[in-house]
């Protein structure tokens, strides 16, 4: 019987009357807040400090987003570039192959007229005609 008696009776009430277990179990409020409002402080401290953080960090990511569009934008620039400096460099070989065929022609028909083959130089002159014709066709 004792034991259930004890059983559900609540430890403060058993203590009841000692002095000494309440002091030593309850603390003064002013002890009590002081820990958790120093954590507090801590932890504000700490979220500042990470939002400062976190802050930083999106301003470097937004610096680093930024240089890379602009060197995005700088290889766009060079590849259009390039592209234009193959289409010239492609224009200036066919020039250069135009050129290097009417020289071979006017040469073939100097020979010709050195050697009175009048009837071949007759021939690689119209020829060289044709060619011209053909190079204003195209350059048109």
């Amino acid at each position: 019987m004792e034991r259930r008696f004890l059983r559900l009776r609540n430890p403060v009430s058993v203590n009841e009357g000692c002095s000494k277990f309440v002091r030593y179990r309850r603390r003064p409020t002013a002890m009590k807040t002081f820990p958790k409002s120093k954590r507090n402080r801590k932890q504000k401290a700490s979220m500042e400090s990470l939002k400062e953080d976190m802050k930083e960090i999106s301003e470097q990511q937004q610096r680093i987003k930024n240089g890379q569009m602009e060197v995005r934008r700088s290889f766009e620039e060079i590849e259009s570039q390039c592209d234009q400096l193959n289409k010239e460099t492609s224009l200036i070989w066919r020039q250069t192959l135009y050129n290097q065929q009417r020289l071979c022609l006017i040469f073939k028909i100097l020979k010709a007229r050195e050697d009175n083959n009048f009837s071949m130089v007759a021939e690689l002159t119209q020829f060289l005609r044709e060619l011209m014709k053909q190079n204003m066709g195209n350059n048109n």
